[in-house]
C-alpha cells in the first residue's frame, strides 16, 4: 500500500500525486482522460457549488489521488459522511493514504476501490436514497454512451429522491450526457475557461423533483 510520511505537506502532496497521476494515465489513459488532475482552482470551484453543513452526505466518484476531495473537505464537509470512489487500485490505496496521514489518525477515510457502475452495491444500504450530492470526476465524454448512462443511472439510483443532485467536472463545455435531457435538468454551472484546458462543472437534477436549480 502507498504510504507517505507523516510529514507531508499539501505541496509535496500535490507533485507527488501530479507524478502518480501522470504514471498511471499512461498506463490507462481513456479510463484516466487526462494525463493530470484537476486544477486546484477549478477543484475549489466545484466544491463551492455544494450546500453543506456537518449531515451531507457526499459520495465522490471518480477521486482518482484525492485533488477534489481536498476541496470538498476544506469546504466543510465532514469526512464521516463522505464516501470515495475510485476504480484505480493504486490511486485508491494512495488516496486512502494521504487521507490518512492529513488526519493523523483522527478519521478513517471511506475510501472504496470499485466501479462506479455499481454504486449502490459498493456503498452502505443505510446510504441509499439518502446521498445529498454525487461529485464526479470521471472522464465520461470519452465513454460510450451506454455506459456513461450506466454510470449516471447508478448515481441516481443512491441519491436523496427528494432533493439529491449530481455535479460533474470535466474539459467539455458540451454536457457529456446530453442525450438524456429527456431525464434530466442540466446546467453548466462553472466555466473557467482560463484553466488549462478550460474546466467545467455541470448541475445534474432529474426532472421529477420538485425544485428546479435553472
Amino acid at each position: 500500500m502507498t504510504s507517505l510520511p507523516y510529514s507531508t505537506t499539501i505541496k509535496s502532496l500535490v507533485t507527488e500525486e501530479n507524478r502518480l497521476f501522470f504514471k498511471q494515465w499512461l498506463k490507462s489513459p481513456i479510463q484516466l482522460g487526462t494525463f493530470a488532475p484537476i486544477s486546484l482552482k477549478l477543484a475549489h470551484l466545484a466544491a463551492n457549488q455544494l450546500d453543506i453543513t456537518d449531515k451531507t452526505t457526499i459520495v465522490e466518484i471518480g477521486a482518482a489521488t484525492g485533488r477534489l476531495t481536498r476541496a470538498l473537505l476544506a469546504k466543510g464537509v465532514n469526512i464521516n459522511k463522505l464516501a470515495m470512489v475510485e476504480l484505480d487500485q493504486t490511486m485508491s490505496e494512495f488516496l486512502k493514504a494521504s487521507l490518512s496521514d492529513l488526519y493523523q489518525s483522527k478519521a478513517q477515510p471511506n475510501v472504496i476501490h470499485g466501479n462506479a457502475e455499481a454504486l449502490p452495491e459498493l456503498l452502505p444500504t443505510s446510504w441509499i436514497g439518502k446521498v445529498d450530492y454525487v461529485v464526479s470526476t470521471i472522464p465520461l465524454a470519452y465513454m460510450e454512451e451506454t455506459m456513461r448512462e450506466r454510470i449516471i443511472q447508478a448515481a441516481l439510483d443512491v441519491l436523496n429522491p427528494e432533493t439529491g443532485s449530481i455535479l460533474h467536472v470535466t474539459y467539455s463545455p458540451v454536457s457529456p450526457i446530453k442525450f438524456m435531457e429527456g431525464e434530466l435538468l442540466q446546467k453548466r454551472a462553472v466555466s473557467l475557461w482560463s484553466n488549462i484546458p478550460p474546466g467545467f462543472v455541470w448541475r445534474f437534477t432529474p426532472k421529477h423533483y420538485p425544485h428546479d436549480f435553472l
